[in-house]
Parts: C-alpha cells; sequence; structure tokens
C-alpha cells in the first residue's frame, strides 16, 4: 500500500490560478508540482476548484465562466483566464499537474470538496444544484452557518451520484494517481434530525467510491488509493454522519487525514483513536495541523514546534503529517518545514519546543478544545498545568547528548510583589532561582479565526529554568504553582498564559559565539 511519509495540499488557487496573469505558460502550470520536488513531500493533494466551480475542463461539472461574461473580481477574474490560456496550451491546470507529477515523481491526488453552501446560479454554484436548485438542499437555516440551508442533502442520489461521476472522470480521464474526499470543506451533509439514521448512507456512497476505484483500476491495471479528510475528533465526525472506523474497517478507505479543527497549533493533540482504527485496518492516518500559535516570538509554528508534534505523531502511531498553506512563495523556513516534517524519527535528538495554547471559543462547526490557559492566579490556590513531552529522553541520557532543558513559564499582568512557588514533577524551583525577564507591553502577533481567552496585548514576565536532565519525563509532566500571595492594593486579574518546554542535545550545530540575546520586539509608542 502506498504509504507516503509527508502529504501537501493545494487548493489550487489561493497558492497557483489566483496568482496567475495572461499570458500563461507551462512553466507555471507546472508550479505546485515544481515547488516540492526534492522536499520530503511524496504526496501532492491537488483541489479540484471552488466548492462545486472546477478549474479543470470537466465534461460533468460547471467550470469557473461557464454562464458567466462579466467579473466582479480580479482575483476570479484570473481563475477564469487561466482556464481559457490552459485551453490554448492544449491541456488544463489538472492535467498539466498530474502529467509534471508522473514526470518528475510526485504522486498527485486529486481532492473533492463534497459539500458547498453556496446559493442556487451563485458564482460557485455547480451544475447539480444549478439545474435543480432547492430540491438537492438542506432547506434547513442555522444562523452559526451561513449557507447552511444552500448545502447539499446527501440523503439525495442527485448529489451523490454527481461526486461520483465527477471522480469516475478524473480517474479514467486523467489517469491520477488516487483520490481524496473532502468531507472538512462546509461538513455538513444530512438535515440535523436525519443525521444518525444517516450514517449507513454516507457508509455506503464511500463504500461506492471504493467500488469505483477498484474497477478503474483493474481496467487500467494498477492499484487507486482512497484517502479521506475527516475531523480529528471522533465525535465530531458522527454528529454529522462521517463512520470513520467503519470505513477503515471495511476497507474503504487507505489514508485518512484528520483535520484540526482548532485554530492554534498543539505540540500534545492526542488523536491515537484514528491510529488505532487506521494501523488495525492495514490503513495510514495523518494529521493536518492548525497553522498559528500563541506565541510573543512568531504567529506561526517554527520548525522546533514541527518537530515537538512529529515525536508526538510517532509516539501515537500515526504515519505522518498532511500539511498545507504554508506562507508563500516558500523561502527556506518553509523548505526547512518540508524537508523535515517527512522524517521526525530523523529528528528526535534534534532541539524541540512543546508548549500549551490558550483555550479558544467556538469554532464554525466544533466545539473549543479543552485546554488548561489561562490559568488566573488565586490566593490559596494552586495551579496545575500538565505537559506532554515525546522524546525518547532516556535514550539521550544513557548515551549522554541530552543538555539541560529549558523550561519557560509566561505571567500575563503579573504584580511581581505576588508571592508564589513553583513545582516540576514535584521537584521545588526556587523562584530566586528563575531568569526573569519582562515587557509591559508584549504582543502576540497572530489573525485567528476564533476568539482566544487570553489578551493579545498585556504586560508580559518570563519565568525561565534551566532544568536538571534527570527532571524531564517522557509522557506526562506537571508544573505547579501555589500562590500563597497577591498584592491587595493589585485588584487586576493576573494569569499563566503560556508554557514551554524545550528539548535540547549535543547534536551537531554550527558554533555560536557572540550572538543577540533573543528579545520581544517592543511596540511603538
Amino acid at each position: 500500500m502506498f504509504r507516503p511519509r509527508l502529504i501537501y495540499y493545494s487548493d489550487a488557487h489561493h497558492f497557483h490560478a489566483k496568482r496567475l496573469e495572461p499570458p500563461l505558460s507551462r512553466h507555471k502550470l507546472n508550479w505546485p508540482v515544481d515547488e516540492l520536488v526534492g522536499t520530503g513531500v511524496d504526496l501532492l493533494v491537488f483541489g479540484l476548484g471552488y466548492g462545486d466551480a472546477y478549474f479543470h475542463d470537466t465534461k460533468i461539472g460547471r467550470i469557473v465562466g461557464d454562464e458567466k461574461e462579466v467579473w466582479d473580481t480580479l482575483i476570479d477574474w484570473r481563475i477564469m483566464r487561466m482556464v481559457e490560456e490552459a485551453r490554448r496550451l492544449g491541456t488544463d491546470q489538472l492535467r498539466a499537474v498530474v502529467e509534471r507529477g508522473r514526470e518528475l515523481g510526485l504522486k498527485v491526488f486529486p481532492s473533492l470538496k463534497l459539500q458547498d453552501g453556496a446559493e442556487p446560479e451563485a458564482e460557485r454554484c455547480g451544475w447539480v444544484k444549478w439545474k435543480h436548485g432547492r430540491e438537492v438542499c438542506l432547506n434547513e437555516k442555522d444562523d452559526r452557518h451561513p449557507g447552511f440551508e444552500f448545502a447539499y442533502d446527501f440523503a439525495n442520489n442527485l448529489v451523490r451520484q454527481d461526486k461520483l461521476a465527477i471522480l469516475r472522470e478524473a480517474l479514467e480521464d486523467y489517469g491520477v494517481d488516487g483520490i481524496e474526499l473532502d468531507f472538512m470543506f462546509f461538513p455538513a451533509y444530512f438535515r440535523k434530525s436525519e443525521v444518525e439514521s444517516n450514517i449507513p448512507l454516507m457508509n455506503d456512497f464511500v463504500s461506492q467510491v471504493r467500488a469505483l476505484t477498484r474497477e478503474v483500476g483493474q481496467k487500467q491495471g494498477r492499484d487507486i488509493p482512497v484517502c479521506a479528510r475527516v475531523h480529528h475528533r471522533r465525535d465530531e465526525n458522527l454528529k454529522i454522519g462521517l463512520d470513520v472506523e467503519s470505513w477503515l474497517n471495511r476497507k474503504h478507505v487507505d489514508l485518512v487525514v484528520a483535520q484540526t479543527s482548532d485554530t492554534l497549533f498543539d505540540t500534545g493533540i492526542d488523536v491515537r483513536w484514528l491510529s488505532d482504527a487506521a494501523n488495525s485496518a492495514g490503513a495510514a492516518a495523518y494529521l493536518r495541523p492548525a497553522l498559528r500559535v500563541y506565541d510573543e516570538r512568531s504567529g506561526w509554528p517554527v520548525i522546533e514546534n514541527y518537530r515537538a508534534l512529529g515525536q508526538t505523531l510517532l509516539e501515537q502511531g500515526m504515519a505522518g503529517m498532511y500539511l498545507g498553506y504554508l506562507p508563500w512563495p516558500f523561502s527556506e523556513t518553509e523548505y526547512q518545514i518540508l524537508r523535515e516534517v517527512s522524517h521526525p524519527d530523523a529528528h528526535g535528538r534534534s532541539s524541540k519546543r512543546y508548549l500549551l495554547q490558550p483555550r479558544e471559543g467556538q469554532g464554525t462547526f466544533t466545539a473549543p478544545p479543552e485546554r488548561h490557559l489561562p490559568a488566573p492566579l488565586r490566593a490559596g490556590k494552586t495551579i496545575r498545568l500538565p505537559i506532554r513531552v515525546n522524546d525518547d529522553l532516556d535514550g539521550a541520557r544513557e548515551e549522554g547528548e541530552m543538555r539541560s532543558p529549558q523550561l519557560t513559564i509566561r505571567f500575563a499582568d503579573l504584580c511581581i510583589e505576588d508571592r508564589f512557588s513553583i513545582r516540576f514533577n514535584e521537584t521545588d524551583l526556587p523562584v530566586a532561582d528563575a531568569e526573569v525577564t519582562d515587557e509591559r507591553a508584549t504582543r502576540i502577533p497572530v489573525s485567528l479565526r476564533t476568539d482566544v481567552d487570553a489578551p493579545l496585548v498585556f504586560a508580559g514576565h518570563w519565568f525561565r529554568y534551566s532544568l536538571d536532565v534527570d527532571l524531564l519525563r517522557r509522557g506526562e509532566n506537571v508544573l505547579e504553582i501555589d500562590v500563597t500571595h497577591l498584592d491587595s492594593r493589585a485588584s487586576w486579574e493576573r494569569s499563566v498564559n503560556g508554557v514551554e518546554i524545550r528539548t535540547r542535545y549535543k547534536d551537531f550545530e554550527r558554533p555560536r559565539g557572540i550572538e543577540d540575546v533573543e528579545r520581544v520586539k517592543p511596540l511603538s509608542p
């Protein structure tokens, strides 16, 4: 079975079609493959267009530009022109990418967005909804989810048959290496009162996809894998009618991707339910992590965060990560991520940063994740914060290759006359031993889709400890802060809103001379 180490997703427009100015060249059409060659990516998952309007010359679906002559936005005009220019070159976007992938040895799976909330005859509406209108829609309003009433009703056979026809065309006419079923673009498939009763119907749809790949595969003399992208929490899948474990048990999917519903990158995420189900069925499970961090240094995860997550997934039996939407065009930063993430086993003794993130609000379709931060300081109370580390610490200690780990605790709006004591794994860490720095106007440089239960600007204090190499554990570590006194003249709330553990080793590094001390850039007055 094809078991990629690293999957990369391109939606075909944000970092391709929308960036193309006519006249178009073959070089520009090939770019989604060319930019990944030489990295650790061995599977490109490539979007088939806006939810239900496609960018390739499909004979089944509606193509961007059909039934439209005048354009209101530059980016959509560019996509329409890309379609026309590709035809002039005797190809289309999907065919060019698939052929280039085959030429350079990168497998390409087209990704079919199974759902869309566009209104009938809207710019991104497909032919089925265009021709049948509300007959094929859920027709049920949900104030939290604009477009819910116009989403496809998967209980309607017309909808399911249209999706199967698009997939058949991609398999037969384009010879794609496999397919991805994207259940996450607009994750709602049945009326709320009918979800549970329609789970068997969705199971049958996925089985029909498998039957289709086997049929075409037998004619073409090859195996065609099926990938499904779903929620990273089991119960959230069942709430929308996706019984992922049944698909795996029946061997209807080969690769399954857990897409995080949360906004913030979590180095301690738990997706063991999916890896267990996939491994038992001989399939492979992947995680698509979030792309933002609540951190004063960067709004994006850095390589040491990805290394930490890689160890967590390796320990849980996941096959790897599924990335996408990295800052573009790629710089050396992104290329380092794409190179290293494919082999977490080779970076067991590279430095890593495990971090705790604050609570965030309700997602578009999902419940907020359970998190311990921010933790308010209350006189006479103890804050208890578990943080997981998944490095092979014992092996590094036995071979004398471990450097002192670093623990950093970030306080928000701390009053320096408050009194507290700190313990880590039941060992006292005297406050006097901490290296303390502060910045009165700390700014978290991140743009978020959901509210976060922590301020983006605050007065920050950092307490940093160099830990004994024997103190850190593989698995759960516990930080405790006993608050004994809060200054009575300070009535505002102070809290712990960040914790980081950095593991360090005697790995090969460039020599370091005099260097700048890491600092937080202050806000302009």
